[in-house]
């Protein structure tokens, strides 16, 4: 075979190649192009009925129907300590030497018991005015009184010859006048002395409760020393330091009360008797005393107490729980319930007292204010009252 009839015999076959291809190709094509549009239509979502947004369930609160208080009493209280009313200090007026101490003169009622009439005073119980605090030794001033005692005699015989003596023109008026002189100077000389006589026995000059005997049995006192201590706590004042941003609140004669730390006692009513005009420099606080009748005897000197005072009486006022305030970056404010929904009110505070607080604005009688649950609604929110209250007790 010549090269030109190989050629002729080779091109029919090359030239059926292209044919196949189309042939394998175009159908797999087909076939990949109707796969991806089922996929594609199984992937398209199908369209959906719109959602309807969920109900928000009420919640439960509790609420206070909001009364104004007809009064209230603005009080405070502070630290104070309790002073006697007065604090006698018995000296001697004539010198001696202590014998003995005294007796009492009468059956005194103390505490539970009754301390006999004779009984010796002893520190820390009541005495009466009179009773005999300690004896002086008297012998020295017992020699002095009989030595006045004689020379007053003398000189009133001798005064009342003169004066007859003149009486019948015998004298002259000068000799009496001298003998009338040395009468009243030995007179005035034995009252002397039968003065310092009597004081050789010390008496309490006030009742009270015999406190201290600082001198002992046979101690030697001069005029001056102190013999007995005497306290006076049937009345007391109770001492306390006033801040002065409440000093202008308070007025001589105002009521108070003295409240024992312990609790044992029920407060004691009082009146303020004193308000000291200078404030103390250092501490900006007034000095004020209250005076409170103490017979029964609960309070002590130097004990520590409250004074409890009062700066007003107010009318009409709001005050709700403390708790039921939501405080805010600026100002405060509470939930109302008004038509089944919870409503914000911002309110203005004033004091607070105990576990309550002052609302000077922003509520008003017969508000429906939620004191639990509040934290949990917002405005709008659609409230379930499960509680009621009638104001604040």
């Amino acid at each position: 075979m010549t090269p030109t009839e190989s050629v002729q015999h080779a091109r029919p076959e090359s030239a059926g190649r292209p044919a196949r291809w189309r042939r394998l190709v175009i159908p797999a094509v087909l076939i990949l192009g109707a796969t991806v549009l089922v996929c594609a239509i199984a992937l398209m979502r199908p369209p959906q009925a719109p959602v309807q947004p969920a109900e928000v369930a009420p919640i439960n609160v509790r609420v206070n129907s909001v009364q104004p208080l007809a009064e209230l009493a603005d009080t405070f209280d502070l630290t104070a300590v309790v002073e006697p009313e007065r604090i006698v200090t018995v000296a001697a007026e004539v010198a001696g030497r202590l014998e003995r101490y005294g007796q009492r003169t009468v059956d005194t009622p103390w505490h539970d018991q009754v301390l006999p009439a004779g009984s010796p005073l002893q520190e820390g119980e009541p005495v009466r005015a009179g009773d005999p605090l300690v004896y002086l030794n008297t012998d020295l001033l017992q020699a002095r009184h009989e030595r006045a005692v004689a020379q007053y005699e003398y000189d009133e015989r001798e005064y009342n010859r003169i004066l007859d003596l003149f009486e019948r023109g015998s004298t002259s008026r000068t000799e009496l006048d001298d003998a009338r002189t040395r009468r009243d100077v030995s007179r005035a000389a034995l009252a002397e002395a039968t003065r310092e006589l009597e004081r050789t026995t010390i008496t309490a000059p006030v009742a009270g409760i015999l406190n201290r005997l600082p001198m002992e049995i046979g101690e030697y006192a001069v005029p001056g020393d102190r013999v007995a201590e005497i306290v006076q706590l049937d009345t007391v004042k109770v001492v306390a330091d006033v801040p002065e941003r409440d000093v202008p609140y308070l007025r001589v004669g105002q009521p108070a009360a003295a409240i024992p730390l312990n609790g044992g006692h029920a407060p004691l009513a009082g009146t303020i008797t004193y308000i000291n005009a200078i404030a103390d420099e250092s501490t900006r606080t007034t000095r004020i005393e209250i005076t409170v009748d103490n017979r029964a005897g609960p309070l002590r000197s130097g004990q520590i107490v409250k004074a409890h005072l009062t700066r007003q009486v107010l009318r009409d006022v709001v005050m709700i729980p403390l708790a039921s305030v939501i405080p805010l970056e600026a100002g405060k404010m509470v939930y109302v319930v008004e038509n089944g929904q919870a409503a914000r009110r911002d309110v203005e505070l004033g004091f607070i007292k105990g576990r309550d607080v002052r609302v000077l604005s922003g509520l008003q009688a017969g508000d429906q204010l939620i004191v639990a649950g509040h934290r949990y609604v917002g405005p709008g929110q659609r409230v379930t009252v499960v509680e009621e209250q009638q104001g604040r007790p």
